[in-house]
């Protein structure tokens, strides 16, 4: 059931600073970041996303092994429940996403997701999961980081659909890290709230009203050990990180395996202090 609600008038506020943070993205891209270096765009994505997080009252918390900041080369595998998702692992890690052809077509956002290098996939087409696989390898060779939703589409968080394992192929070809991320959006009292997620035949305009009329959105953003993708086939793998975030999203201890030894790295003091109560 939905909780509490904001006036019209922080309603209104809200709406206008999130016009503004767009507007200030819109130019970023298309004005500055064609003049500085690949560094420099990241770091300032990476602020920008947690400026809007602040604007929309979206309040995270890091559980885990969160990634340090000179980490390259990884494959991050997670749940989907929201179009807030990419901006929660954005603020956190820089990282390329992979999303449906359709989010190319929204008003601006769908601009501002290609401009920032995200990979576009139409889920029927194997011709295009060989192209968009070949583009991850690339990606990833080159030392960026990738974002994967392998269910292929959003759920309510209450459960997990089943984990589509092609693309977990460019990360083995790659050589790169394979690193699950379980996203849960909280009620206050810690149980999930299932009324944020972004499902069904809701349009995007109506998800980011429902958002701006909250007094505050939580999320918890749970991050297990890496692994090698040399632990597995994509087929292992794909199993590998559903089990993971099925665990932490029902709120067991992280998810950890015996028979294989997770990556482990030491603390980074330059990583942003992201964890809000």
């Amino acid at each position: 059931m939905p909780g509490p609600r904001t006036s019209r008038l922080t309603q209104l506020k809200r709406g206008g600073r999130l016009i503004l943070k767009l507007l200030e993205g819109l130019l970023l891209i298309g004005g500055v970041f064609p003049h500085i270096q690949p560094s420099e765009r990241d770091r300032i994505i990476e602020c920008w996303c947690r400026e809007v997080l602040d604007v929309l009252s979206i309040r995270l918390n890091l559980r885990g092994e969160t990634p340090p900041r000179r980490v390259s080369s990884v494959l991050f595998v997670a749940n989907h429940v929201s179009w807030m998702d990419i901006l929660v692992i954005n603020a956190c890690r820089r990282v390329r996403f992979i999303a449906k052809t359709e989010v190319r077509q929204w008003p601006l956002v769908g601009w501002m997701a290609a401009r920032t290098g995200t990979l576009f996939l139409k889920r029927t087409s194997p011709h295009d999961l060989a192209r968009v696989t070949k583009g991850v390898i690339a990606s990833l060779r080159q030392g960026h980081c990738v974002a994967l939703f392998p269910e292929g589409t959003t759920t309510d968080g209450t459960s997990l659909q089943a984990f589509h394992s092609g693309l977990f192929e460019s990360a083995i070809a790659a050589e790169a890290l394979v690193w699950p991320v379980a996203i849960k959006y909280k009620q206050p009292d810690g149980s999930l709230d299932s009324d944020i997620a972004f499902v069904g035949n809701q349009s995007l305009m109506s998800s980011i009203v429902n958002v701006l009329t909250r007094p505050a959105t939580r999320v918890q953003l749970s991050f297990t050990s890496p692994v090698e993708s040399s632990a597995g086939d994509r087929r292992a793998l794909t199993v590998w990180c559903q089990q993971a975030i099925e665990q932490n999203l029902a709120g067991h201890p992280l998810f950890t395996d015996p028979s294989r030894l997770p990556l482990r790295f030491p603390s980074d003091e330059s990583f942003p202090p992201l964890t809000a109560t």
